[in-house]
C-alpha cells in the first residue's frame, strides 16, 4: 500500500513538473524529455493524458502550450481575490463616471479573453461577453498586448497569425499595424475604432502586476456614434490613474517602467 501510495505522489509530482515546466515557455516533446531527465514512453503518458484532459495542446510550432482548462477551475478564487477583487470597485465607479461599458480582460493562446463585464444602463450594449475571445490584433485590449512584444515575439505571431479583415476598419497590413503599436507604446492606452466590429469603438489601458508584467487591461467601450475620440481622449487622464492605482495594489512599484520593447 505504501509503495502504491509513493507511486501516486511521484506521478503528481511528475504532472505538476510538467505543467510548470510549459507554463515558463511552451515546450517541445524532446525539450520536455531532457528537463524531465525521463525516458519518451513517460513523458508521452503524461503529456498526451494532460492534453486529452484538455490542459496543454499542441500548437503550431509543435510545441505544448498551456489551455485557459487551469484558469477556469481557479477562477472562483480568482473573483474572489486578487485582479477582479480588487479591481471590481473602480469599475463600478468608472462605468457611472463614462457612461460606457467597462471591461477587464486577459490574454491567453494569442487571444484575448474577456474576464468580466460592467454594462452601462443603455437601451444600446454592446455584445462582448465574460468568457468570449476576440483575436488580438483587432481590438483594443489585443493591440495593447502587441505593444509590449518584442521583434522576435511579434514576428512569429504574424507568421502564425495572417491579418484577416473583421470591418472595413481593420489592420491587415503588418508595416501599418506595427507603426500602430510604436504609437500605443508611447502614449500608453490602445483604441480600436470599429476594427473588430462595426459601430463598436473602445480604448484599452494595461494593468501589471509585481513583477513589472502587463497581466490584463482595462476597456471600456460602446458604440461608436456616442462613443466618440473626443470623449476618449477626454477620459485618457482618469483612466490612466485608475489603472495605475489597480497595478499597485497588485503590487507593481516600478512606475517609470518602460512600455514595451523596440519594435
Amino acid at each position: 500500500m505504501i509503495k502504491i501510495e509513493q507511486i501516486r505522489v511521484k506521478a503528481a509530482e511528475k504532472t505538476m513538473d510538467i505543467l510548470e515546466l510549459i507554463a515558463e515557455k511552451p515546450r517541445s516533446f524532446s525539450e520536455l524529455i531532457e528537463l524531465m531527465d525521463s525516458n519518451k514512453a513517460t513523458i508521452y503518458r503524461f503529456i498526451t493524458t494532460l492534453e486529452d484532459k484538455g490542459y496543454v495542446y499542441k500548437n503550431q510550432n509543435d510545441c505544448y502550450q498551456l489551455t485557459l482548462k487551469l484558469y477556469s477551475l481557479g477562477k472562483t478564487e480568482i473573483e474572489r481575490h486578487d485582479l477582479l477583487g480588487i479591481a471590481k470597485p473602480f469599475l463600478l465607479k468608472l462605468v457611472k463616471e463614462v457612461k460606457e461599458s467597462v471591461l477587464i480582460s486577459i490574454f491567453s493562446k494569442d487571444t484575448v479573453y474577456y474576464l468580466d463585464k460592467i454594462e452601462w444602463n443603455s437601451a444600446l450594449r454592446i455584445v462582448v461577453e465574460p468568457g468570449r475571445t476576440a483575436p488580438l490584433y483587432c481590438v483594443a485590449s489585443g493591440k495593447l498586448y502587441l505593444s509590449h512584444f518584442s521583434d522576435n515575439e511579434l514576428d512569429d505571431y504574424f507568421n502564425k497569425h495572417p491579418l484577416k479583415s473583421f470591418t472595413g476598419n481593420t489592420i491587415t497590413d503588418i508595416y501599418t499595424l506595427k507603426n500602430e503599436l510604436v504609437k500605443i507604446r508611447d502614449q500608453g492606452f490602445a483604441i480600436d475604432n470599429e476594427e473588430w466590429e462595426e459601430y463598436l469603438r473602445g480604448v484599452a489601458f494595461p494593468i501589471y502586476d509585481y513583477s513589472n508584467k502587463m497581466v490584463a487591461a482595462l476597456s471600456i467601450s460602446g458604440v461608436s456614434y456616442r462613443f466618440s475620440e473626443e470623449k476618449i481622449y477626454s477620459i485618457v487622464g482618469e483612466v490612466t490613474k485608475i489603472t495605475k492605482k489597480i497595478s499597485e495594489l497588485l503590487g507593481y512599484v516600478n512606475t517609470d517602467r518602460e512600455r514595451g520593447q523596440k519594435i
